[in-house]
């Protein structure tokens, strides 16, 4: 039996693991990028944790029986949480994170993710800069699986 949590396990390991985004946490941070599956995206947090993704699973929509699995779309929303003090390089590591984080869900493809059948980065949006020197990016994926 798979199970969606299996899912998120592997989401986790998998930008933990990815080089690129922990290469540029390293290069702008001198550390890595924590991972954290949660279930309230309000989860309080220190400018010292930071840099930091916040999972959480908000939606599912159950699509289909077939042959005694049971489909689903899953939305998992990531929030990219980090610090900085200069206000002018703000948007350009938001656009860079967003980037990498789309790039790490994506590639090497196929992959093996909890046995999700597909994913797809989906929207994002940021919180503008109104909370400085802490940045926030939240981006929803979108994960088909199947549960037999």
């Amino acid at each position: 039996v798979t199970s969606f949590k299996d899912v998120m396990t592997g989401l986790k390991t998998t930008l933990e693991s990815n080089a690129a985004l922990q290469a540029y946490a390293q290069a702008k941070w001198s550390k890595n990028i924590q991972i954290m599956i949660v279930f309230k995206p309000d989860t309080e947090v220190g400018l010292d944790e930071l840099p930091l993704i916040m999972m959480t699973r908000p939606e599912v929509k159950k699509s289909s029986l077939i042959g005694g699995s049971r489909e689903g779309e899953h939305i998992v929303r990531l929030y990219f949480l980090f610090r900085e003090e200069d206000r002018l390089q703000a948007q350009e590591i938001l656009i860079e994170m967003d980037e990498k984080i789309d790039d790490a869900l994506t590639a090497p493809y196929p992959w093996d993710i909890g046995g999700a059948l597909d994913i797809k980065p989906g929207d994002s949006l940021n919180n503008e800069g109104h909370f400085h020197p802490a940045y926030a990016l939240v981006m929803d994926v979108s994960i088909t699986h199947s549960r037999n």
